[in-house]
């Protein structure tokens, strides 16, 4: 269980990192954190983070989770729920 805790943790801050440089208003980065309401992140910015998660994290993420994803904690969790999937294949 811890090892998850752990993992998730990892994932949170890669994504907090790449989201970062984007972040012009200073908002506080929780897996709460809205990425385009509270960042005004567009959605050519969001599909390059994408882009670089799936290469980081040798995983395909469909497009129509990346239209359902909102919050940070959201993309964590998908990145999960996909790294199993496919690990399970």
């Amino acid at each position: 269980m811890s090892g998850i805790q752990e993992d998730d943790d990892l994932v949170f801050h890669k994504i907090c990192s790449l989201l970062e440089p984007l972040n012009d208003k200073g908002v506080k980065l929780t897996r709460d954190t809205d990425m385009i309401a509270d960042l005004e992140v567009d959605s050519v910015s969001v599909l390059d983070i994408v882009m670089d998660i799936e290469d980081n994290y040798d995983i395909s993420i469909p497009v129509n989770t990346i239209s359902e994803i909102k919050t940070i904690g959201e993309l964590v969790d998908a990145i999960h729920a996909i790294k199993k999937e496919q690990s399970a294949s």
